[in-house]
């Protein structure tokens, strides 16, 4: 039998448990630790998996890279800024790279505002988790936002959700 035909059996069976005292609730939760530890294993065996699967393929890119660009220099390419040489079995390709920039705001910012003010940038945006925490406000039906004052708050709109049950094995 198929691990998912079991599976969908095993939750068959647990649908049809009704809880009706502590000892039938304890049943419950012990299923429910006995397939997070499941998961925890098969997720953890399959993150390993992962890794070393991913470990070798850039191993051997690594390999073949390094075996193919000496035979890359030797042979006749198309492009200019991109490099190409097709194969049968694939495309060897070398493009050519920008330099990488790095930025320093607190130096470039006022040399461009004496001399090229367009492109400085001003941000302004709401800080709304402060101004949520000192402020009290409603919610109205509609999701609109209503201070104490009942003045309407713009340009937000909360979404009423409804409350969440958990459970946390031990």
């Amino acid at each position: 039998m198929s691990e998912a035909r079991v599976m969908n059996d095993e939750l068959e069976e647990l649908q049809d448990v009704a809880v009706m005292d502590d000892a039938s609730a304890e049943m419950i939760l012990r299923q429910l630790k006995n397939a997070e530890d499941q998961y925890d294993r098969m997720s953890a065996w399959y993150k390993a998996q992962e890794k070393r699967l991913k470990d070798i393929r850039d191993r051997t890119r690594a390999w073949a890279e390094a075996c193919l660009r000496p035979y890359f220099d030797m042979v006749p390419t198309t492009g200019k800024k991109i490099r190409s040489y097709d194969m049968p079995g694939g495309t060897l390709k070398l493009s050519a790279q920008d330099p990488e920039y790095e930025v320093n705001d607190a130096e470039m910012v006022p040399w461009l505002k004496a001399s090229a003010p367009e492109y400085v940038k001003i941000k302004e945006e709401a800080a709304w988790g402060e101004w949520k925490k000192d402020h009290k406000f409603t919610v109205t039906a509609d999701g609109g936002i209503v201070t104490e004052d009942g003045e309407i708050v713009p340009g937000v709109k909360a979404t009423v959700r409804p409350d969440k049950f958990s459970i946390k094995c031990k």
